[in-house]
């Protein structure tokens, strides 16, 4: 019911507001008049705009974005907000990028560092950052491959947390 819950939240703020900062404060504000302070979620939001590669990015207790660019080299985009629904009046700052054709970005849950009943941790932060690998052609396949690690190895081992995960390639131009 929470996961209904956020998707109207972040489509109502996203059709009523412009940028990453004014759609997070205004499904902060939204959420602490549901819950009062009683309950939190963590969010990072990106606005990319195809055309130029430009992008905003703001994160409200999340994971950090992760960035792969094309000549190999990663960059990890922190949140800086607390999570939503926490804080009444929280500042939500954007962080400004530029993608080239060929960079990529990682957005992903905590889930995917979770452990299960019968084996330990799956990823640490650090050995998620050293898979992103910029020889994947396609974003769906570096997506596969860390799936993959992170994901139970066998059928008898359940997940402790669910996982969530999305990349997105910036495509050269036809």
């Amino acid at each position: 019911m929470l996961t209904t819950l956020a998707k109207l939240l972040f489509h109502h703020g996203s059709v009523e507001h412009d940028g990453p900062s004014r759609v997070l404060k205004a499904v902060n504000d939204d959420f602490r008049s549901i819950f009062g302070g009683r309950s939190f979620m963590t969010a990072m939001c990106v606005a990319l705009n195809h055309a130029t590669g430009s992008a905003h990015v703001v994160g409200a207790g999340h994971p950090p974005l992760l960035i792969l660019r094309r000549n190999g080299s990663t960059e990890s985009i922190p949140s800086v907000a607390p999570p939503l629904g926490l804080v009444e009046r929280s500042e939500f700052a954007e962080t400004a990028l530029d993608f080239e054709p060929g960079d990529a970005f990682l957005l992903y849950t905590d889930g995917l560092f979770g452990s299960s009943k019968h084996q330990p941790r799956r990823l640490t932060p650090q050995q998620l950052q050293n898979m992103l690998d910029h020889s994947a052609p396609t974003a769906e396949l570096l997506l596969k491959r860390i799936l993959d690690r992170a994901m139970p190895n066998n059928a008898k081992d359940s997940l402790s947390d669910d996982i969530t995960a999305m990349a997105v390639r910036r495509m050269a131009h036809q």
